[in-house]
């Protein structure tokens, strides 16, 4: 089953979070999963995207995280 999760954060803050995203090809939803997936994955919080990288850098890694965590 699925729950929601509400952050609120200042909206400058998620304007710039959103652009940032969308420049590595990402949604903010997607962004928390994932976020989620790997602290709880690794008890750490070791997620490092960098819009620096490139849009097939980002597929990779998110083909490899659907290959051991499946579809979000």
């Amino acid at each position: 089953m699925n729950s929601t999760l509400t952050i609120r954060m200042d909206s400058e803050l998620k304007q710039q979070f959103t652009q940032v995203l969308e420049e590595i090809g990402l949604d903010a939803p997607t962004a928390v999963r994932m976020l989620a997936i790997q602290t709880v994955k690794t008890r750490q919080v070791p997620l490092s995207l960098s819009a620096n990288y490139s849009e097939n850098d980002t597929m990779a890694f998110l083909d490899n995280v659907r290959a051991e965590w499946g579809e979000w």
